[in-house]
């Protein structure tokens, strides 16, 4: 279960506010749903979208919020229309008090009854407002007084604890209301296709920084010592992008980001962290100005909402978050030292530009329900990364989208994958469609879609698009369409369609044969899979030919399994073939032996997408069984040796497997990575350069560990040693060692000197800064020692523990890949299971638990891990894809295991 061998990385976030639009607006799907087709009522419980009895317009939320407290509290009213006369209506709510609760129509006040769904019923969190007469259809306004626990698992309305520099507690209040959260803050009409004004207000004690999606327009001191805060009204919002935070915030004032040629007004740029953190926000705000305005650039429009604050949660369950002028971040993204490793810039830059891309594609454009979410993830994933090139052209962030969507290959390789537009029957399943196919998948359909129609035409339908729909609700369909208006190419809609609304990943054939090429398309299969053939896609495929020192390409749009067909150039055969030009197209691609030899032999002709594309199919085709050992192990040394550091970083594919799977081949896989990488990790180490800064690194890690390399190893013990003062403690200690290879140092360190070194680990992993804290808790789970690993699990459950909950995560996994501590942690984690799920997870990341599973490799552990999540279900619902997903997972590596390793074994030891 060491899969830490490989080099991996992600995370995403979000932002937005204006009140510029004063009154509401709300546009829904014309096309009819489940929820509009059935009558209001409460024997029958909406389990997914509500009855269209009621259409909200605005709301006006009136809060109090204490952080040091258990309990917030408040008054909600909202404008809304009765659609039709009713007995009573739905509305959301959970863990929910309401003492008053009423609808005003005209002159008349109708009392209602507040009453709430069991969790057993449903668990996303249902009310019925029952009336005590008949209500007429007409404009009303609700009026509830309500009060709510704070949330304790980072979802909703969630309360963190910290101890600041004198060693008290600062309480602080943070949000997170995407997906089904705002529901718990207030009651509410909590679905994306509610998009409607809020004007908010906070009453809280006066020592408390208060801030929320708009700007502040008046504080009002009240008798008890409380401030009221009363804020702008918003422009029309889903309640999912309602956000507000209250406590001892550090505020960074940046000042005003200058006009631009799109943007004619300033734009106010704030950053808050926990106190004390405040001095690391600098190099966060004075990046956001090139990146906002790259992607205004790209839009042609304004941002869209009046400010712009960025708050370092102190504690968060997800990357980011894009609520509209208020984005909430995870600290270890925006809270960087001078000395941050590029790794860490980079990362930030990626989500911070995802996050602004949101304000246009999700805030500004919102969409009707969760089965679409994956336009705006998708969207925010491929439009963030091209405002990253487009910031920065010699950024090397020009191949972001295609490895991401390399990525979720292996998601939309199980049987158990699903659709990127995936109907969701039950809110309390919406996390699943918040994965690698919403993000990673979506976005590479929308790389490919756009270099189908160029990529001009592509930004004319995306411009179109904002344009129609700005500040109302879209779906998919209307998406396609806007592409299909703007580039005036209609045949997009259908072609896009066959992506999105089926699941799988084309497996794509090309031969010439005679004077023609023919292609051919099938669903890719690795080995020991169960799918089933006969899906069709409708695929625009680019082919790249070499004749000679001649380079051609040829399109050809795969409408049916075997239809491709194209004339080739001049009679002539080409001396190779890359099946997938620029690596743009969503698909994989084989070849027979021959072709990969030819296609091997001229890497050099293609670019770095394409060899990154070859290189992911070389290693499909060893997966699926059609790539040999030895194919696969020299097509990866020539990959190692190309000079783009992300190719040569993905030409560590399985080494991990092989290392954990077949321990008797572990030498000669050592022998392999040193002679494979060695003398290139020398070259490049400690090289201010982008290979210098992330592939030596992971290069260094490798070696040092799995390569047996005991020159890398000695190096990296000594730089660990000397930041953690294991030896001599020196003032600038932590300055002497690179800061990009604090984590492999760290982990070394510990697996050489855990007596010495798990002390200050601790520490650093409770202390230190959010870089400091991700190295150290990662190498504290390499610890050799049992002991230290029973008082980690101790640590991870304890209820005064010093770590977050996430991190009591990261120790959990981490220890579970320990191959000298899986099965006590294995035994500990079932024992442990209720406790540690309902104290430490967050309730909207339970229903993944499964999935912690995936690491394993036989079929007992499969048949336990079934056995043992299928009886928690109650505790983690929702779980049912993801420990379907984890059962593949172990199935498929015991088919690749029994089917490939020995031959691999073989070849690695000579």
């Amino acid at each position: 279960m060491n899969r830490a061998l490989l080099i991996a990385a992600s995370a995403l976030a979000i932002v937005a506010c204006n009140p510029a639009t004063q009154t509401a607006q709300t546009t829904v799907s014309t096309a009819p749903t489940q929820a509009q087709t059935a009558a209001a009522s409460r024997d029958v419980i909406p389990h997914a979208q509500l009855p269209e009895t009621v259409m909200p317009s605005a709301y006006r939320i009136d809060l109090v919020i204490d952080p040091t407290a258990d309990t917030m509290g408040g008054v909600v009213e909202i404008d809304a229309a009765v659609l039709e006369a009713t007995e009573g209506f739905w509305m959301h709510a959970k863990e929910m008090t309401v003492s008053e609760a009423s609808i005003t129509m005209g002159e008349t006040t109708y009392p209602l009854t507040f009453d709430a769904v069991s969790p057993a019923d449903a668990p996303s969190g249902l009310a019925w407002m029952q009336a005590n007469e008949t209500l007429p259809k007409g404009a009303g306004m609700i009026r509830l007084a309500f009060s709510t626990p704070y949330n304790q698992n980072l979802n909703s309305a969630y309360k963190v604890i910290r101890k600041n520099a004198d060693g008290m507690n600062d309480s602080y209040i943070v949000t997170q209301m995407e997906p089904l959260g705002a529901r718990e803050a207030f009651p509410g009409f909590d679905e994306p296709k509610y998009k409607q004004p809020f004007t908010l207000s906070i009453t809280s004690p006066s020592d408390n920084v208060v801030v929320s999606n708009t700007p502040l327009t008046s504080e009002t001191a009240m008798d008890d010592g409380m401030v009221k805060h009363t804020f702008a009204q918003t422009r029309p919002l889903p309640t999912y992008l309602v956000a507000f935070a209250v406590g001892p915030y550090d505020v960074v004032d940046y000042g005003m980001i200058p006009p631009n040629s799109v943007r004619t007004r300033p734009l106010a740029l704030r950053g808050l962290a926990a106190r004390g953190e405040g001095k690391r926000l600098n190099y966060a705000l004075d990046n956001t100005d090139g990146i906002l305005s790259a992607l205004e650039g790209y839009f042609g429009t304004e941002y869209p909402y009046e400010k712009l604050d960025l708050i370092a949660a102190p504690e968060y369950a997800f990357g980011a978050m894009e609520n509209p002028g208020l984005i909430v971040y995870r600290e270890s993204l925006l809270l960087l030292d001078e000395n941050a490793p590029l790794s860490q810039k980079r990362s930030y830059a990626r989500v911070h530009s995802h996050e602004l891309a949101h304000q246009w594609f999700g805030n500004l454009v919102t969409p009707v329900w969760w089965e679409d979410i994956w336009l705006n993830e998708a969207f925010a994933t491929w439009m963030g990364n091209k405002g990253l090139t487009l910031w920065q052209p010699d950024g090397n962030f020009n191949n972001a989208t295609l490895n991401a969507s390399l990525g979720a290959m292996s998601i939309d390789s199980l049987s158990t994958t699903r659709r990127v537009r995936e109907p969701l029957a039950r809110s309390e399943n919406v996390m699943d469609q918040f994965d690698g196919i919403t993000y990673r998948k979506g976005g590479g359909v929308l790389d490919m879609f756009e270099s189908y129609v160029g990529e001009a035409n592509f930004q004319k339908g995306v411009r179109l698009h904002m344009e129609r729909y700005a500040d109302k609700v879209a779906t998919g369909d209307d998406f396609f369409q806007s592409i299909a208006d703007g580039s005036g190419n209609p045949d997009v809609v259908a072609a896009m369609k066959s992506f999105v609304d089926q699941k799988g990943l084309p497996l794509v054939k090309v031969v010439a044969n005679g004077t023609q090429f023919e292609a051919s398309q099938s669903r890719y299969l690795p080995l020991g899979s169960a799918i089933e053939q006969g899906q069709v896609w409708q695929i625009p495929i680019v082919l790249k030919e070499g004749y000679g020192e001649e380079v051609r390409e040829t399109k050809i749009m795969l409408k049916a399994r075997e239809l491709g067909i194209a004339d080739l150039y001049r009679n002539e055969t080409p001396d190779w073939i890359m099946p997938n030009a620029d690596g743009a197209g969503y698909y994989r691609f084989t070849l027979d032996a021959d072709g990969w030899t030819a296609l091997m032999a001229n890497l050099d002709k293609l670019s770095t997408k394409e060899v990154l594309s070859a290189q992911d199919s070389l290693v499909a085709g060893f997966r699926a069984g059609n790539v040999d050992a030895a194919t696969f192990l020299s097509g990866m040394k020539a990959f190692a040796e190309h000079p783009e550091y992300d190719v040569a970083s993905g030409s560590t594919e399985l080494l991990g497997f092989i290392y954990d799977e077949f321990p008797d081949a572990r030498d000669g896989l050592a022998a392999h990575i040193r002679s494979t990488y060695g003398k290139r990790y020398r070259a490049s180490r400690g090289k201010d350069t982008i290979e210098g800064n992330l592939l030596a690194p992971s290069l260094g890690a490798l070696l040092a560990n799995a390569g047996q390399d005991q020159e890398a190893k000695n190096y990296l013990i000594k730089q660990g040693s000397v930041y953690l003062g294991l030896d001599e403690d020196r003032a600038d200690r932590r300055a002497r060692v690179p800061s990009n290879i604090l984590s492999s140092a760290f982990r070394e360190t510990m697996r050489a000197r855990p007596d010495v070194a798990y002390a200050p680990l601790l520490e650093l992993a409770s202390n230190g800064s959010p870089l400091e804290k991700g190295a150290a808790l990662s190498a504290l789970t390499v610890t050799p020692d049992v002991d230290q690993a029973e008082r980690l699990l101790g640590i991870a459950i304890a209820e005064d523990s010093p770590l977050t909950g996430r991190q009591s995560g990261t120790i959990i996994n981490g220890l579970l890949g320990n191959e000298a501590h899986a099965e006590i942690t294995w035994a500990w984690y079932k024992a442990n299971f209720d406790d540690y799920m309902i104290r430490k997870v967050p309730d909207v990341r339970r229903g993944g638990a499964p999935s912690t599973a995936s690491g394993f490799c036989s079929t007992a552990k499969r048949d336990e891990a079934r056995e043992f999540y299928t009886a928690k279900a109650a505790v983690i619902p929702g779980y049912e894809r993801s420990l379907a997903q984890a059962i593949e997972r172990i199935e498929l590596c015991t088919s690749l295991k029994a089917a490939q390793g020995p031959s691999l074994a073989a070849v690695l030891k000579g």
